[in-house]
């Protein structure tokens, strides 16, 4: 299944559903729900409510429409969506898989890099939207590739794991 052609991860994570709208409204142009995303095997929901309603902290949803792409959600509200998979791209053309050296063409004095802390080359790569709320953020492995793309709202879209 090829991704949506309209689908690009920009500052604000991926369209249609982006960061800032809440569950419902994302839900509606999307024109589908978004599933709670099963927790790893061994994690438990903190509680039964929480787990039941999925509302309570952050949360991961999907949307089966959008295979590969993981929102995160504070409360009920989008705050970053994130992809390891090639079939989407950034609205530059970057996408999972491409070189550092592609993200610098596509980014130049734009993007921020920084150290990975899970690879002893890997960069944390970072486009900042204009006013500073949003940004894009690119992840390469020890062999200069793209393995992660997100955008979002600041802090939320820095954090690695994508919950505090």
């Amino acid at each position: 299944m090829a991704a949506p052609a309209e689908a690009r991860f920009s500052f604000q994570g991926l369209t249609p559903a982006i960061a800032g709208l809440d569950r419902a409204k994302a839900e509606a142009a999307l024109g589908q729900p978004l599933q709670l995303e099963p927790l790893p095997a061994g994690r438990a929901a903190s509680t039964p409510a929480a787990a039941a309603s999925g509302a309570a902290g952050c949360q991961h949803r999907q949307a089966p429409q959008q295979p590969g792409v993981r929102y995160t959600l504070a409360g009920d509200v989008i705050t970053r969506a994130e992809t390891r998979d090639a079939r989407y791209a950034t609205i530059s053309g970057v996408r999972v898989g491409d070189s550092l050296a592609q993200a610098q063409k596509a980014y130049g004095k734009r993007l921020s890099t920084g150290a990975h802390p899970y690879f002893a080359q890997g960069k944390v790569l970072t486009v900042y939207s204009p006013d500073r709320r949003f940004a894009l953020v690119m992840e390469t492995n020890d062999q200069g590739r793209i393995i992660t793309l997100r955008g979002g709202r600041l802090p939320e879209v820095g954090w690695l794991e994508g919950c505090s």
